[in-house]
């Protein structure tokens, strides 16, 4: 089994700290962030993922798994290294590389005193590039040591779902491996030798650009979804389910990431779709389609605004409840989630607006301190004039009619195509694609 450090202990970092130690290897997670570290060692984790306090709590017990403030000393008697710092975005949408520039010197720093050939594996999101030019030199120059001959260099993009990123840690469906040279491929091949992976072996640049292009599209995928789901209203008396599944017929399109919304958000969609159509920008290409894609992503959560108007009138003074604040179901993630633009829209038009969310309510209400944060689903509809499902957490698809019976106008807008209509006898319900 392989000792592996990893430098940041995020969503990504953490979650691959203990999949690795629960698939066998020895595993130290480090992070500058002195409160973050005390919290992992006394088993508590610093954000909400499902399964990850249990899965955490079964890797602690295996006595393979620490965390550690101490970076460089860490990383001086890893096998592998990987780097699984922020990548976030500039005003303009391009990448701030700083935080992978400086892990990099500072793992540099600690393999002076490293033996035999360990490789540092960047798991960060960047530009195709990147590693070549930003995390190759820091390492050499804070090293003393030459990629290829004193360590490896390897670039292995993460694919986890915030919500099943445990699962996907754990049991991935396929792992790509960019690689400086066969000797470092191979390193970091055997960290993964167990896995029943499809797996892909490649250069540095194309496996940085293999994590863009995949978010890319699923994100364009999303965005034709809601362009069609407004097209059926604008038709009137499509579903656009029904459409979906009939495209779905064809061998040549997966319907999966075809479902109609408010839009995508959270911590990779719309920050790697900007920082893709940027590096474009910057090597002199524009692109149309993912200009389109995020057009269509920040317009979308007006259309539920829009649907309340058409069943509630104006909505000046009106109290507006928001189910669901993070970004998605299954996650306490608030990072550019569309409940955002919704709840700021909605004030815009001089509504009351009050929110719930299972996990993300403090985080949403310090974005948004002018959203009301009510502490369950009840409380949050009562005396509403309008009910507006943001995101799709399973409590949701549970409601029914009596369940918004506390409401003054029962006018519930599904933004997410999940209330069983059935169960809606005596709401207005109105639901974006027909």
């Amino acid at each position: 089994m392989t000792r592996i450090c990893i430098v940041g202990t995020g969503h990504v970092g953490l979650v691959y700290a203990v999949a690795f130690t629960l698939q066998g290897h020895t595993v130290v997670g480090t992070d500058v962030d002195a409160a973050a570290i005390a919290s992992l060692r006394k088993g508590k984790p610093t954000f909400y993922e499902p399964g990850l306090s249990a899965a955490l709590a079964k890797a602690r017990r295996t006595k393979r798994l620490s965390f550690s403030t101490e970076i460089a000393a860490e990383a001086s008697a890893a096998e592998v290294v990987f780097l699984a710092v922020g990548t976030p975005s500039r005003e303009d949408g391009s990448i701030d590389t700083s935080y992978v520039e400086s892990a990099a010197r500072t793992v540099g720093e600690g393999m002076r005193a490293a033996k035999g050939y360990p490789v540092v594996a960047v798991k960060s999101t960047v530009i195709p590039g990147t590693t070549e030019t930003v995390v190759r030199p820091a390492l050499e120059a804070a090293s003393g040591k030459a990629a290829g001959e004193g360590f490896g260099l390897c670039m292995n993009p993460e694919f986890l779902r915030e919500g099943s990123a445990v699962e996907d840690a754990l049991h991935p469906d396929r792992v790509v491996i960019g690689c400086l040279d066969k000797r470092s491929g191979d390193a970091l091949a055997r960290v993964y030798a167990k896995l029943r992976a499809k797996k892909l072996r490649t250069d540095l640049r194309t496996a940085e650009m293999v994590k863009y292009a995949t978010n890319a599209f699923l994100a364009t995928k999303v965005s034709f979804a809601n362009e069609l789901a407004d097209l059926c209203d604008a038709f009137g008396g499509l579903d656009v389910d029904r459409v979906v599944e009939g495209m779905g017929l064809d061998a040549r399109i997966n319907p999966r990431f075809l479902k109609a919304g408010l839009g995508f958000g959270g911590s990779c969609f719309p920050k790697d779709v900007r920082a893709l159509l940027a590096a474009g920008r910057a090597s002199g290409y524009e692109s149309a389609l993912l200009r389109a894609t995020l057009d269509v992503n920040d317009v979308q959560p007006r259309r539920a605004v829009a649907l309340a108007e058409a069943a509630a009138g104006d909505l000046r003074g009106r109290r507006v409840a928001i189910l669901g604040l993070s970004f998605k179901g299954g996650s306490d993630d608030i990072r550019e989630s569309r409940a955002i633009l919704l709840a700021r829209a909605l004030l815009e038009k001089g509504a009351v607006v009050v929110g719930y969310d299972p996990e993300a309510s403090s985080a949403f209400h310090a974005v948004v301190p002018d959203v009301e944060i009510a502490p369950d689903a009840a409380s949050a509809l009562a005396q509403a004039d309008v009910c507006i499902v943001h995101n799709d957490w399973p409590a949701w698809r549970r409601l029914k009619a009596k369940d918004f019976a506390g409401m003054r106008r029962k006018v519930v807008i599904d933004g997410r195509r999940i209330l069983d209509r059935k169960a809606m006898q005596g709401v207005e319900l109105r639901v974006l694609g027909g």
